[in-house]
């Protein structure tokens, strides 16, 4: 489809969608206490890409997901585009799937030859299971990927998946203050326990943010002039690199552009010396382009995996589940790279993706570089688009905080594939009152907690909320919470954007101008729009207290249907540091008033409350 019409599809998909309207609650079990699942306890997935040429390694490897794993389903695609030719082979009994649907098993020690399709024509897959051990697959002039499980070929990945922490018990709240208990919360939404945050940086700037990537992953940054002349060539130092066991990003949306390169070379650079590389990211998101060039790199470096996610429930058959197969997407954010050495672990979190938009005001000419893609700095609502944004992000150091983090992420990449839950959960005791912690929300594996735990800590207030976001279509109970602090003399004071161009930017600015409309009365709304750039930073701070920094943005959709993560502080410098922050943006808001006009399809599209809930 050429991209020009990807808006008006998606406004097309929209109306069509609208008479398959999910009802509510649909998708979303009770929210329940974590709690030790049995084990084993999901199936997993995995895709190994294959390229003609082999992989760029001696003795590659792909681990096999099977922690706690039932089995483990292994596409195996061609990035290439002709078919290839290849041989499988297990030590024990396995299942083969080829790409014209018809499966067959074999016995231990048994092959099968197979021919792979070229892109874009299906896949071969194998269902493994414990009893299956090692397999090998073979093509071309002798190359060979190993497959092997990665209990046995990681144990120390294994062991940390295994065993940390992802809830938290405390050993009792009497006499503490609201906002002591709302931290040490027990609810169903998965918080580690609390941790010193050690050194953290407030990554504000966003060459410093790219710089401090680099860094993490080559031990060295690099001038400012290099990163802004965009020569995705550009010469990086590797002579300091740490040693990592692994690297796991998890975004929304990642580009082959200028950064997708930088951070892929980087990526090669630990691929090559046996550090596990893990990408999560959205598949809708994700243009043709795109993905082949992730899926090269991973078929180059098979210890290169990649997860696009979509969400896929098996079993329901109705019309409903289409509507959160489209819209369900993969929100939580994570640089993340654990080393073995001391002081070397690296933890970036915060609102921004992975492309060119979140660290430069325009967009690289990059037609020298036919594998990179140039975004289109005036396409309109398409997934080509190129839009500046300003974000923050916090770079953590601490070991012992990162590996405490880390936990969760492992959990969110070994999630059942069938319920895209997130267990078996260990749960860790605390005696600290105040500190860090990582907060990972499935919302549909624990009934949507996410918006429980906002409004408690909105009602825990005794001063002042404050709420950066950029997008304005709360759930109705946070909405609630927001009133009732208003009521009882707590100042809610708000820093918001109100224009969006991301796709169906329409509908998201039609919800944000309704709501500044209503409101702006009520509570103190400042507009931050730092021309031409698009606010996408989101916090939440409480009495100076408590502070959120949160990939989830006040709307129905981040609550009721993403994945989202954050980072709590209680009573620690961070907290100052976020409102320096903020009070950095209010020296350019616009306070809006009273009498803020409304956008023409405000009250149609509000009024609307399947697609209210769904933005």
């Amino acid at each position: 489809m050429p991209r020009a019409l990807f808006s008006i599809a998606l406004a097309l998909a929209t109306l069509l969608l609208a008479g398959c309207a999910p009802r509510e609650g649909f998708g979303i079990v009770e929210g329940t206490s974590p709690e030790q699942a049995p084990e084993p306890w999901r199936v997993s997935e995995a895709t190994l890409f294959i390229a003609e040429t082999g992989p760029e390694q001696d003795g590659a490897e792909f681990l096999i997901p099977d922690l706690h794993a039932t089995r483990s389903t292994i596409r195996l695609e061609a990035v290439s585009r002709r078919s290839i030719a290849a041989t499988l082979a297990c030590e024990g009994p396995f299942r083969i799937q080829t790409a014209d649907g018809t499966a067959r098993r074999f016995s231990q020690g048994r092959s099968v030859d197979l021919t792979l399709p070229n892109r874009g024509q299906g896949a071969a897959s194998f269902v493994w299971q414990p009893d299956s051990a090692t397999c090998r697959l073979s093509w071309g002039d002798d190359h060979t990927v190993t497959l092997r499980p990665e209990s046995e070929a990681a144990p120390w990945l294994a062991e940390l998946s295994l065993d940390a922490s992802l809830a938290c018990r405390t050993r009792s709240t009497e006499g503490l203050d609201p906002l002591q208990r709302m931290f040490l919360d027990e609810g169903p939404m998965l918080q580690t326990c609390p941790v010193t945050p050690g050194p953290v940086e407030v990554l504000s700037d966003p060459l410093e943010a790219l710089n401090a990537r680099i860094e993490a992953l080559t031990g060295r940054r690099v001038s400012r002039d290099q990163l802004t002349a965009g020569d995705p060539d550009m010469p990086l130092d590797f002579s300091n690199a740490p040693r990592l066991e692994l690297i796991q990003l998890s975004y929304l949306h990642i580009r082959s552009d200028f950064v997708g390169y930088l951070t892929a070379r980087m990526l090669a650079h630990h691929a090559i010396r046996g550090t596990q590389v893990r990408i999560l990211a959205t598949s809708l998101l994700m243009l043709e382009e795109d993905r082949i060039f992730y899926d090269s790199l991973a078929a180059r470096y098979p210890n290169i995996q990649i997860q696009y996610y979509q969400w896929d429930y098996p079993g329901i058959g109705r019309p409903d589940d289409v509507v959160n197969q489209l819209h369900r997407v993969q929100h939580t954010r994570a640089f993340l790279a654990l080393s073995r050495d001391p002081g070397r672990s690296r933890y970036i979190f915060g609102g921004r993706n992975l492309h060119d938009g979140f660290f430069f005001s325009e967009p690289f000419d990059l037609q020298d570089w036919p594998f990179l893609h140039t975004y289109d700095e005036g396409a309109f609502q398409d997934l080509g688009f190129y839009s500046v944004y300003e974000d923050v992000e916090l770079g953590l150091s601490d070991d012992r905080a990162v590996r405490n983090i880390a936990a969760h992420h492992l959990a969110l990449w070994n999630r059942d594939f069938e319920t895209h839950r997130a267990g078996p959960l260990q749960t860790g005791t605390t005696d600290r009152l105040s500190g860090m912690r990582h907060y990972l929300s499935l919302p549909w594996a624990d009934g949507r907690d996410q918006i429980r735990w906002f409004a408690d800590a909105i009602d825990a207030a005794s001063e002042e909320v404050l709420i950066v976001t950029p997008y304005l279509n709360p759930p109705p109970e946070i909405q609630a919470a927001l009133v009732r602090a208003q009521a009882r003399g707590v100042t809610v004071r708000m820093v918001v954007r109100l224009e969006s161009t991301d796709p169906a930017g329409f509908v998201i600015t039609a919800l944000n101008r309704r709501y500044a409309a209503h409101y702006a009365g009520l509570f103190e709304i400042e507009e931050y729009f730092p021309r031409p750039r698009m606010m996408h930073t989101k916090l939440m701070v409480i009495d100076r207290r408590l502070a959120v920094a949160t990939s989830t943005n006040l709307d129905h959709r981040a609550f009721w249907h993403d994945t989202e993560n954050g980072l709590i502080f209680l009573d620690t410098p961070q907290v100052g540091m976020l409102l320096d922050l903020v009070e950095d943006y209010r020296q350019t808001s616009r306070r809006l008033t009273a009498d803020e006009p409304l956008h023409p399809l405000s009250e149609v599209l509000f009024n609307w409350a399947w697609l209210r809930s769904v933005f």
